[in-house]
């Protein structure tokens, strides 16, 4: 009969193990286990024939330094072992040990799963399912993170994400190496619960006019559907926060949701950042391939903002991803089933650069299945107080400011301003009153203009005014204006360029002149 015990010793004198050891082979007891973890000695013993008082009651007299016997389950190092493999077991991504030449010591069932691995599998190398350039025994000795690999796995190509963590002994020598391994699939869903935070719900979307009202209506309706949907609406009315309320009452809600600025994007990777690559596609390309904006949004929603300034030869493949559900990375030769909702947003008059041949018209009908439009701020001037009021408030609560008012000159100011920004310009001119009040906020705090950029009147061309006129001066402020009112519109001087009609370096120059802030 096997028994398990725990010894407690009141002497733990060299030579206390050995003179347990001598007892139990005297008695002729097997040791199979045994675990020194002072003051206790931990045995699984075999060949115990005795009762279990009777057995106790010979440890005790026979090894005087023995104050107590328990009987164990398990012995400490078998249950922190069966605690450690639960831990591992339980997680999402696949854990694999290796030893120092390569062999594989452990790896738990999800790593199985993604390799498909079977019991007689376990006896093989590393460098037999994962390749060398990622991980090699011999050769590699920095921790690696994140590195990118493509697989093919029983005709099934998988997408994986590998972390490689050396383990070292007491001397500092590499004796093997932990690889955690993260799918594809759950890289979406860590991608998820990190922008899951920042998601809203229409109850967050502040306004009480009839025409927010309806618009949050429409957009709760449309969200139930997997159709997509395009937002239109002037810079800074909140087109992002609707698109992140659409997907989070959709059933797509707890897929990501992964948000891109067309316009921002730099146009030689912009199609590599939409759609990936495969290793080796280009000069500087990871090795190990990429994945896409449209992959990491599969089974959720991919939101497009400013949709209008994407380059004509990727509205051709952004119109094949809708029509056959499928992507190409850049120099791939399979094609990827993507399921994703598109959710599109734009500043321009997509009609207009569908006219204009910039924007193609299948594209557009594609995109514009169920369209909502925002209407600007000054548009909608009774939810100017609430918005404030809403700002005011959260604002002052992140600065510390305890509660703060606004007077009711102030608050007519703002509620008699154009707001060329709309909500996000109203933001930030409560942001800066906040930080110069402690209590009230005043005319004085707010730092606007009298008339917002391009709605003032334009000054009289010559043959209008009184002669004489300084009619460089007249131009000078007009352009000036003109390059304001653009940089309102567009997070990007590219985009500021295409809509005004001049080079990209000609608007760097502007800026420079004329901007706060230039880009």
């Amino acid at each position: 009969m096997n028994r398990r015990i725990r010894l407690l010793v009141t002497d733990n004198r060299i030579g206390m193990a050995k003179k347990i050891v001598d007892a139990f082979t005297a008695k002729k007891l097997n040791i199979l286990k045994m675990e020194i973890n002072p003051p206790y000695i931990s045995v699984e013993l075999e060949g115990i024939d005795s009762s279990w008082l009777d057995f106790e009651k010979w440890i005790m007299g026979e090894i005087t330094q023995v104050v107590a016997v328990n009987q164990l389950d398990m012995l400490d190092f078998e249950k922190r072992a069966l605690e450690l493999q639960t831990i591992i077991e339980s997680l999402n991504v696949g854990v694999i040990s290796v030893g120092g030449s390569g062999d594989i010591l452990y790896c738990n069932n999800v790593a199985k799963k993604i390799f498909n691995l079977t019991p007689r599998d376990m006896n093989t190398k590393i460098y037999n399912i994962i390749p060398r350039s990622i991980y090699d025994p011999n050769r590699n000795t920095q921790d690696k993170e994140g590195v990118e690999l493509s697989l093919v796995v029983k005709d099934k190509s998988v997408h994986l994400y590998i972390d490689i963590r050396q383990l070292r002994n007491e001397a500092g020598e590499i004796v093997g190496a932990l690889l955690i391994i993260k799918t594809a699939e759950e890289m979406r869903r860590l991608l998820h619960s990190i922008s899951r935070p920042s998601m809203i719900s229409f109850a967050d979307i502040i306004g009480e006019s009839q025409s927010i009202k309806q618009t949050k209506e429409l957009a709760k309706v449309v969200a139930k559907t997997e159709s997509n949907v395009m937002i239109s609406g002037e810079s800074g009315t909140g087109k992002e926060l609707f698109a992140r309320a659409i997907h989070l009452n959709s059933k797509r809600s707890k897929g990501p949701f992964v948000a891109v600025n067309c316009g921002a994007v730099p146009e030689n990777l912009i199609e590599s950042e939409f759609f990936g690559y495969e290793r080796g596609a280009f000069t500087g390309a990871s090795n190990s391939g990429k994945q896409g904006l449209f992959e990491l949004a599969a089974g959720g929603s991919i939101f497009l903002d400013e949709i209008g300034d994407l380059p004509i030869h990727l509205q051709v493949k952004i119109l094949r991803v809708i029509q056959e559900r499928t992507i190409r990375r850049i120099g791939g030769k399979k094609e990827i089933p993507i399921d994703v909702r598109i959710i599109s947003a734009t500043h321009h008059d997509l009609q207009t650069l569908v006219l204009e041949g910039t924007f193609r018209e299948d594209l557009y009908y594609r995109l514009n299945v169920v369209p909502v439009h925002i209407t600007p701020l000054r548009e909608r001037k009774e939810d100017i107080p609430v918005l404030a009021q809403y700002f005011i408030r959260t604002i002052g609560e992140k600065m510390e400011k305890g509660k703060l008012n606004i007077t009711e000159e102030a608050m007519a100011k703002l509620v008699n301003y154009s707001w060329p920004g709309n909500v996000r310009e109203l933001q930030n001119v409560i942001e800066r009153a906040v930080i110069f009040t402690q209590d009230a906020i005043k005319v004085d705090h707010l730092l606007v203009e009298e008339m917002a950029p391009g709605t003032e009147p334009v000054a009289p061309l010559a043959g209008e005014a009184t002669l004489p006129v300084d009619l460089n001066k007249i131009l000078a402020e007009v352009e000036r204006r003109y390059i304001l009112l653009a940089q309102e519109k567009h997070s990007s001087s590219r985009a500021m360029a295409k809509e005004l009609g001049i080079s990209h370096t000609t608007v760097i120059n502007k800026l420079r002149c004329y901007a706060k802030d230039p880009l």
